[in-house]
């Protein structure tokens, strides 16, 4: 194993809640007689800040950011309980740590309610730490990442995420990276933004051995 820190990102990578997300946006769509969503569109809509994502899909000259934050977040946690781990987490943090590698969480999540998911999925023995936000903005995740692996003295980190923020992130730490297409992203973006980009966490596990 090359790494000696493995920086996993949350949502849509580790967890698949895609389908989470997308049931809540459509929830708050339909609670305003918009049309819903497919995926497709879902995908194509999203970027970091999540700030960006409401800014193409609802007026916020008309609507109250904060609102549609806690509104989105109500619905996320309701349609959370029929959610699961990706295929292969498990499997992939085994292997990691069987490779001695130190394993963080690092997500534009809220941290409590981050910590509190971890915990639930039975995952949290695997992690050296949970680097979650202060708040539901969804903003970038850079500066956590950089302060974890100075702390730690860290040289040859990989990034797991799903998202082009990811790759970005791995940029500016100097780190490896590989997407997933499963998760929140369009597929094409992610191809676009020069990262590794697999299918799923089994073929992730058979590219970085």
């Amino acid at each position: 194993m090359n790494y000696d820190c493995i920086i996993w990102d949350w949502n849509g990578t580790l967890l698949d809640d895609v389908s989470a997300s997308l049931r809540s946006v459509n929830d708050m769509l339909t609670s305003r007689g918009m049309p819903v969503m497919d995926l497709v569109r879902y995908r194509d809509c999203i970027g970091i800040p999540i700030k960006v994502f409401y800014e193409r899909v609802f007026d916020l000259e008309k609507e109250d950011y904060d609102a549609l934050l806690a509104e989105y977040n109500e619905g996320y946690l309701r349609h959370l309980e029929d959610c699961s781990l990706s295929a292969g987490s498990r499997e992939a943090l085994d292997r990691f740590r069987d490779a001695g590698c130190l394993q963080v969480i690092v997500s534009s999540s809220n941290n409590s309610q981050l910590t509190e998911n971890v915990e639930k999925y039975g995952i949290t023995e695997y992690f050296d730490a949970i680097l979650g936000s202060d708040n539901y903005l969804a903003e970038s995740k850079i500066g956590r990442a950089q302060k974890y692996l100075r702390d730690k003295n860290m040289k040859r980190p990989l990034v797991i995420g799903d998202l082009e923020h990811d790759f970005i992130l791995a940029n500016e730490i100097g780190a490896d990276c590989v997407l997933l297409t499963s998760g929140h992203e369009k597929t094409s973006r992610l191809l676009s933004s020069g990262a590794r980009v697999v299918d799923s966490l089994a073929e992730m596990l058979d590219k970085t051995e």
